[in-house]
């Protein structure tokens, strides 16, 4: 019997060791590793690129970005989004009180519009230049300082430009009449100087530049003289034929006297020789007859010098009516010779760059190269275009659509058409047609912006239109192969 007891004694014994080294394994046991970063997915590029604006933007954490939901940014406050990137961030009257960082919003490469009016913000702007895609740019109502960025020009899409009610100084940049999209340009209410840009883009339809230091003539073109008064009024040292203020010269055409000259003082001979006359007319003191006699003679002298004085007065006079007939008459020849010379100079040099024009498009076609439709700038050359990065769009009936990413960030749609379905197609007429479809402008209309052709191959450039196909929209689907404008 007290064996059996020992052994169970011994079982039990046994058995509460066993629990308790289990126990202290598990306690004494590392705790498990987290999962690497490099496991970890990586936030969007964009919702990392507004974190990095709002980090310098935002003093009053007015804006709800947060680190912990960086993969549903599209939902965040003024985003909107297309397949996944930002394509307009509009944050207006929120008083940010911060600065416009550089490498911040700027690394948002799909982005269309982009508005911070009223928002507080104050320091320089940044370079603009990562804005490539960009349309519409409303930075008004802040406290922005410094120049307006050269690199404005370079965003060759931008159609809308309000910098107003702002303290940025310098002068307006040249290059904004490089913009030939551009629709609005408002610039009132700074301080800038300088003169204004000869701005000729027939797009410009909205224009303003008042109450700023600007001076100088206001360039006198097609398109601003479609402003009136009020887009240049409040520029006291503006002038010209549109704002009907003459301008004038600032130093006169006969200058003031010099203070050496205003202050001199009479030539002492002179005072000395009043001096002496003075002492003979008082020594000598002649009698009655002697004044009469005196008297007789200077009067006779006196009308004898004003006859001859009328006399020559008259002729003078004669000689100056002759030489007012006969000079109007020589200048005008001259002039209206020098104006027809100059207008025939004028004609020529415009007859032979016409020749120059059309012998450079006739050898463009023949040599195979890049041909840029009428009034359209050349941002890109055909090794450029072959360079870059495609990714196909979809198929239609007339040929295959492929996005083209350049090296220089711009992204445009070329459109390679089906060389069996143009086999009748002569080089001329393909070129005529070209023509006629690149001046075409409408808004629901995808402008051509160039083509191309060598032998078989024909190639149709467009704008990159991120909003997907027609196929897409109608059905609220996605489709390798997609029907394309």
């Amino acid at each position: 019997m007290s064996i059996k007891l020992f052994q169970n004694a011994l079982l039990h014994l046994l058995l509460l060791l066993s629990l308790y080294y289990s126990v202290a394994a598990v306690l004494h046991s590392p705790p498990a590793n987290p999962p690497s970063a490099a496991n970890r997915p990586t936030p969007p590029a964009d919702a990392l690129a507004l974190l990095s604006f709002k980090s310098k933007a935002d003093l009053g954490e007015k804006l709800k970005f947060s680190p912990n939901t960086t993969f549903g940014f599209c939902k965040w406050q003024g985003v909107q989004c297309l397949r996944g990137k930002a394509v307009r961030l509009i944050l207006e009257g929120l008083g940010l009180g911060g600065v416009f960082g550089s490498d911040t919003l700027t690394r948002l490469d799909q982005l269309r519009v982009l508005s911070l009016q009223n928002d507080s913000l104050t320091g320089p702007l940044p370079d603009l230049s990562g804005f490539f895609n960009l349309k519409a740019l409303f930075l008004g109502h802040n406290s922005f300082a410094g120049h307006i960025p050269p690199s404005v020009s370079a965003l060759r899409r931008l159609r809308t430009i309000d910098l107003s009610y702002n303290n940025l100084t310098g002068v307006i940049p040249l290059s904004l009449t490089k913009l030939d999209r551009l629709y609005s340009l408002r610039l009132d209410s700074n301080r800038l100087n300088g003169s204004i840009p000869p701005l000729n883009q027939s797009s410009l339809k909205v224009f303003n530049v008042s109450r700023n230091n600007l001076t100088g003539a206001v360039p006198v073109t097609p398109t601003l003289l479609r402003f009136g008064t009020s887009s240049f009024s409040w520029n006291p040292k503006l002038c010209g034929k549109i704002i009907d203020k003459e301008c004038r010269s600032r130093v006169p055409f006969f200058g003031p006297l010099s203070p050496v000259e205003a202050a001199a003082p009479p030539p002492a001979a002179t005072l000395g020789q009043n001096e002496q006359m003075q002492q003979i007319a008082e020594s000598t003191q002649p009698g009655p007859n002697h004044k009469r006699t005196a008297v007789i003679v200077g009067f006779s002298s006196g009308v004898f010098v004003l006859i001859a004085s009328i006399l020559c007065f008259a002729v003078a006079i004669q000689k100056q009516r002759k030489q007012k007939v006969s000079t109007p008459t020589i200048a005008s020849d001259s002039v209206a010779a020098a104006h027809a010379a100059a207008v025939m100079r004028i004609e020529e040099e415009n007859e032979l760059e016409e020749k120059v024009k059309r012998v450079q498009v006739m050898q463009v076609v023949k040599s195979g190269n890049l041909v840029f439709c009428a009034g359209e700038s050349q941002l890109y050359t055909l090794d450029q275009l072959w360079r870059a990065s495609a990714e196909l769009l979809g198929r239609g009936s007339l040929g295959t659509t492929y996005k083209a990413v350049l090296d220089n960030r711009l992204i445009v749609s070329v459109k390679r058409l089906d060389a069996g379905k143009l086999a009748g197609t002569s080089k001329e007429v393909f070129v005529q047609h070209m023509e006629s479809v690149g001046g075409l402008r409408h808004p629901n209309l995808v402008p051509l912006r160039a083509y191309f052709q060598a032998k078989e191959e024909r190639l149709l450039v467009f704008d990159y239109q991120p909003n997907g196909s027609l196929f897409s929209l109608i059905h609220g689907e996605l489709s390798s192969l997609m029907v394309t404008r």
